[in-house]
């Protein structure tokens, strides 16, 4: 079963005498914090650091997953933020010759069972760890595995969580329902996300009171009142055991039998890594959305110039219109004028928001530029088709202009869908080449384990084959690396 601590209990190996060779302290802390994790420092990594047995990390890469499912079923780098809240009621550490020489404190069960159990059969029954020190209390986690792009940091998927879970990330509220609830994350919704949430000790359910809250109250208040609730039911019948400082279990072994210790050694770290070898960790990124900045310079220039021109058309329908308002002969057309003139004027407002826009290099996503035109749009061919005042001709001169704003906002829409549709062409043919590259190293190291397993015969065949075959795949990817160098000395 899953624990927040990624452990599960062994057999007893040790004779104490309680009084003498443990030091128990009781000392109430309590704490809340973010743990953050991609391929640079994953989850293992930190349970590993955590428990100060670094160097066995990948024991914990199968329970400190990575991955966006349970299968591991995507192409897509990941990062995961785990986030915590500890209260630590009692310490216990070893102490004395027990810490010191703890080889002298083994059961004899334990050592019968080091000369009669295979390895794989010591990991099972007896454990791969051993404990020296251990926190009692109660532990909640809640983790969230978020499929990733190259500009995403700590920082960055931090704050899209903190939006919706609170600074802690361990509430809950009608943001993170309408972002979360499908499995996708808020600032881009092709990205998933794997949710979990765990805790023990105490009565865990008063955490389901953590919601968002008044706009008056932070949320840390709100999530440290929650906690200090929470840790006042801890109490001796219900703790949870976390905190562990370990060591590896060969060391204690190693006293009783040599040889079974470098064995059980040899056998968990052959184990260990195919494993980690197994584990989700993909090179690729989600492809990152396209950037008003990011444009094509010729895009910018294009949308620009339409602006200007939409502009200055407009400017002339002003002028025309007010030049209507201004004739004492004209009175009665007076509302006719009025929209002719507000129509006109919105529609210059508007090309100085897209040129804003552009300008500034905004740091906006084209899909969130996209859906704002098309909903303008929407409302413009609306009010392109009013019918006011007899025979609607108090709208004609409206309608009119009304269609010059459409027509403006569809000639933008149209190129700045070719950009972004030519980002999503671009990043699907940088993932075909990292599909390549990923199946070509997946190809060596399958030879590189099977080899010595072939017989002559079928070594030399498969040898001479994959020669030739490496020989094609060098002369394509020359050519395509020709290509690639003289388009960037064109464009350079």
């Amino acid at each position: 079963p899953y624990s927040p601590t990624f452990l599960r209990k062994g057999d007893m190996i040790f004779n104490l005498n309680e009084k003498k060779d443990i030091s128990v302290s009781t000392n109430e802390t309590l704490e809340l914090r973010l743990q953050y994790s991609d391929n640079k420092f994953t989850a293992a990594q930190w349970a590993a650091h955590n428990m100060k047995v670094t160097a066995q990390y990948m024991a914990f890469s199968g329970a400190a997953s990575m991955a966006v499912e349970t299968t591991g079923n995507s192409k897509y780098h990941t990062v995961r933020v785990d986030a915590i809240g500890k209260c630590s009621k009692v310490h216990i550490t070893s102490r004395g010759e027990f810490r010191t020489y703890p080889e002298n404190f083994l059961t004899d069960n334990f050592k019968k069972s080091i000369s009669d159990l295979s390895v794989a059969d010591i990991e099972s029954n007896i454990g791969v760890f051993y404990g020296v020190k251990v926190e009692l209390g109660g532990m909640v986690k809640r983790s969230y595995v978020l499929e990733a792009t190259e500009d995403d940091d700590e920082a960055k998927v931090t704050a899209e969580l903190q939006a919706s879970f609170g600074k802690e990330c361990l509430g809950t509220g009608p943001a993170a329902n309408a972002s979360f609830e499908a499995g996708r994350r808020s600032s881009n919704r092709a990205a998933r996300v794997r949710r979990e949430w765990h805790a023990q000790g105490g009565q865990t359910d008063l955490w389901f009171k953590l919601g968002r809250v008044q706009p008056d109250q932070s949320e840390f208040t709100s999530a440290m009142e929650i906690a200090k609730q929470w840790a006042s039911t801890i109490e001796p019948s219900n703790y949870y055991a976390f905190g562990y400082e370990l060591r590896p279990l060969w060391d204690l072994i190693e006293e009783v039998d040599e040889g079974k210790a470098l064995e059980f050694k040899l056998y968990l770290e052959e184990k260990w890594r195919k494993e980690e070898n197994q584990q989700f960790l993909p090179s690729m990124f989600l492809p990152a959305k396209l950037r008003i900045n990011q444009i094509h310079d010729a895009s910018k220039a294009f949308i620009l110039n339409l602006c200007r021109d939409h502009k200055l058309t407009l400017m002339k329908e002003v002028a025309n219109a007010q030049g209507n308002l201004d004739n004492v002969l004209q009175y009665f057309e007076r509302d006719c004028y009025k929209r002719w003139k507000a129509a006109a004027l919105s529609g210059i407002e508007m090309s100085k928001g897209v040129q804003e826009i552009l300008n500034e290099e905004s740091c906006t996503t084209v899909e969130e530029v996209l859906n704002n035109l098309e909903s303008m749009a929407l409302v413009i061919y609306t009010e392109s088709k009013r019918y006011l005042g007899l025979w609607g001709k108090d709208s004609k001169e409206s309608n009119r202009v009304q269609e010059l704003n459409k027509s403006f906002v569809d000639k933008v829409i149209k190129r700045l869908k070719i950009d972004n549709n030519r980002k999503d062409e671009l990043h699907n043919g940088h993932d075909d080449l990292n599909e390549c590259q990923q199946e070509v190293c997946e190809a060596i190291e399958w030879f590189n384990t099977n080899l010595e397993y072939m017989s002559q015969k079928d070594k030399i065949q498969n040898v001479s084959r994959a020669i030739e075959t490496i020989k094609d795949i060098q002369t394509i990817l020359s050519e395509f690396q020709a290509e690639l160098e003289t388009e960037m000395e064109t464009a350079s």
